[in-house]
């Protein structure tokens, strides 16, 4: 009796106080969002579904930002659903869960696919244990070689991760297990980690797996799902550089079109290493080369607008041409185009182009056409075709500023012939706009190269002065133009860039000879950037540079002729230190003091040391010591100069790097 009082008490009581609410715990979903032109997602949207159940959507009806918040039950599968607007390429966002976790993160010019794109469980409180494993940091595209293994874990419950274990697979062989201990990775908190043992791959394509597991020592976490990501990458023989071609269709009747004009104009004159080519394809004016502009109306619906590589299609304001580029130009290509020789007989105005191409390695069943654009600038005309529309006059759209400071806000409209220079005009197609098919074989061989030679008559009414000659690599079967390079058709020696280095492998620091290997022609002088930050390093043909912390380092030369053309050669990822700035796998593992120091530096470790190892600024190893098997070390460096000094140490589960100053 007292039995089945107790129980009706208890129905009672949940269904007096809600068993519904209990079971079906509501919280709120938040979809951040910027649209990078700032007039709104134009009709793009993200909605929110539990099952076939709509929950909510998100966009922005106009400006350059907003939020939703949208209900969403506890511990259920939420689906997340893209609808394109007309310019998705301007939409980023963010979505994060109940308890404010980062599920989907969309970056400026990485709107998803139409339809369901993202499926994760909504949660509602941060009790427990959660280790996710959130990227894992690979190329698509590889050079041959060793390569390192990083990911980041985030901490997406309130029980600290204090250590835990990785292992990745290559093909589906494992790894050795990597121990990461002594931590403390709080609520919302991440963790950069490089598995210890670099990953030895071949040319061809691999599938890789990473996946975090023991989580503090217990096996798996609350939710192992999110605890293993993959990648299919291209293993390549060399990395070629990335030259990105936008051609931009525009007309001088285009009000709206002086921000192409604005666009390429302050793109070419920011981004000058070749990797920039762009184009202006003329539409319905005395500029307009009926061919190519054929060819571009099959990408665009109005303008202005343009497409990259002839792939992606994006506005030629700023705001969104500089990021797309910046982005294109990091892909890594399969192959790269070249102009080898370069004749002009001013006399016939005959132009000979021989254009080589090299393949990153071997391919069969390809498919290459090669092709070539005569691009003139500073062109004029006295008509009132060469008028330029311009609907920015009056300031009323705001201010459009060239990179010389002119604003077209501030110009007339139209702006008058002969005000109007036009800049980066395509003219002539030879080869088409398809290129050449048969100059390079189906099946090519990496380490071959592939020459073809083109031939034009320059028309009378080209100045020389002004043009370029711009080739083309376009892979036939999807139009998509593979690579490309700009010359000068007035100019010195075409030289064909290239360098070597004596090591590209090494602890920091790490002392690297580098040896310019540039044929072609006589090489006025050198330009070396060692860190890829596009400014100048060494100006010595054959450098010395010391790389003192570790990391990946993309190398560039750029050579000059006597006349004052430049050529550049980019080497992405070239040369790779570890050590030095580096956790490699728990720096809090050791324990150094002093530092600054002058008689005696002491190591103290959790485990046994098995080595210590020290450097100098140039990369001499000065000091070893293999055989210590001691948890406490002490070094005496009363002798050591006074300076900066690398000190490796290591344990069999540990290894850090710390920066010792000698005063």
């Amino acid at each position: 009796m007292k039995k089945n009082l107790l129980l009706s008490f208890i129905m009672f009581a949940l269904f007096s106080f809600g068993i519904t609410t209990v079971a079906n715990a509501q919280c709120d979903i938040v979809i951040d969002m910027v649209d990078s032109y700032g007039d709104g997602w134009n009709s793009a949207s993200v909605k929110v579904y539990n099952g076939s159940d709509l929950l909510g959507t998100a966009t922005i009806a106009s400006g350059s930002s907003g939020s939703e918040s949208i209900s969403a039950p506890d511990l259920t599968d939420i689906s997340l659903v893209w609808t394109p607007g007309q310019y998705p390429e301007e939409c980023s966002f963010t979505v994060t869960n109940g308890i404010g976790i980062d599920v989907y993160e969309c970056l400026p010019l990485g709107a998803p696919d139409a339809g369901e794109f993202s499926v994760f469980m909504n949660v509602c409180s941060s009790e427990g244990l959660d280790l996710n494993l959130t990227k894992f940091d690979i190329a698509s595209k590889v050079a041959v070689g060793d390569i390192e293994i990083k990911g980041s874990v985030k901490s997406e419950r309130d029980t600290p991760i204090t250590s835990f274990d990785v292992i990745y697979s290559v093909d589906g062989v494992d790894s050795d297990v990597a121990t990461f201990d002594g931590l403390n990775i709080g609520f919302n908190e991440s963790y950069d980690f490089t598995h210890p043992n670099s990953a030895s791959i071949t040319v061809g394509e691999h599938s890789i797996e990473l996946k975090v597991q023991n989580i503090n020592g217990a096996g798996d976490d609350d939710f192992p799902a999110n605890n293993m990501l993959s990648a299919d990458i291209l293993c390549v023989n060399e990395i070629f550089t990335q030259n990105v071609v936008y051609e931009e269709g525009t007309g001088t009747w285009c009000g709206w079109c002086p921000r192409g004009l604005v666009g390429l104009n302050t793109m070419a004159h920011n981004y000058t290493d070749g990797t920039w080519i762009g184009i202006g394809v003329h539409n319905n004016d005395p500029m307009t080369l009926a061919e190519y502009d054929a060819g571009i109306g099959t990408f665009i619906g109005g303008y202005p607008s343009g497409v990259l590589n002839r792939q992606s299609v994006f506005d030629p304001g700023l705001s969104s041409l500089e990021p797309a580029y910046l982005a294109a130009k990091q892909e890594i290509p399969l192959a790269k185009i070249e102009v080898t020789t370069r004749t002009w007989d001013a006399s016939s105005n005959e132009i000979v182009v021989e254009a080589t191409s090299n393949f990153a390695m071997d391919l069969a069943g390809t498919a290459y056409n090669v092709a070539m654009v005569i691009v003139e600038s500073e062109m004029t005309g006295t008509t009132s075709q060469w008028n330029q529309s311009n609907s920015y006059a009056g300031g009323g759209a705001g201010d459009l500023i060239d990179w010389d400071g002119t604003n077209w806000a501030e110009l007339p409209h139209p702006v008058p012939a002969a005000d109007m220079v036009y800049q980066h005009v395509g003219r002539v197609l030879v080869g088409g706009w398809d290129g050449i098919s048969g100059t390079i074989p189906a099946d090519v061989a990496y380490g071959t190269p592939y020459t073809y030679e083109f031939t034009h008559t320059l028309a009378s009414d080209f100045d020389p002065a002004h043009v370029d000659l711009v080739v083309l690599l376009i892979e036939s079967t999807t139009g998509v133009i593979t690579n490309a390079q700009q010359v000068k058709l007035e100019g010195g020696q075409i030289l064909s860039t290239d360098f070597s280095a004596d090591e590209v492998n090494g602890l920091a620091p790490l002392e690297v000879n580098f040896t310019d290997e540039t044929t072609g022609g006589t090489v006025a002088s050198w330009s070396w950037d060692f860190d890829g930050d596009g400014t100048e390093d060494s100006n010595e043909q054959n450098p010395t540079h010391i790389f003192e912390d570790g990391g990946n380092f993309t190398i560039s030369l750029t050579v000059t002729n006597e006349t004052g053309d430049s050529f550049t050669e980019t080497k992405e990822s070239f040369i790779h230190t570890s050590g030095v700035g580096i956790e490699e796998q728990n720096a809090d593992a050791f324990n150094c003091y002093p530092n600054p120091a002058n008689n005696v530096f002491n190591v103290q470790s959790e485990e046994l040391l098995s080595s210590i190892k020290m450097y100098n600024v140039g990369g001499q190893l000065i000091y070893e010591d293999g055989t210590c098997d001691s948890k406490l070390q002490s070094i005496d460096i009363s002798t050591f100069d006074k300076g900066v000094y690398f000190v490796e140490l290591r344990t069999n589960k540990n290894a850090s790097t710390v920066k010792l100053i000698i005063d």
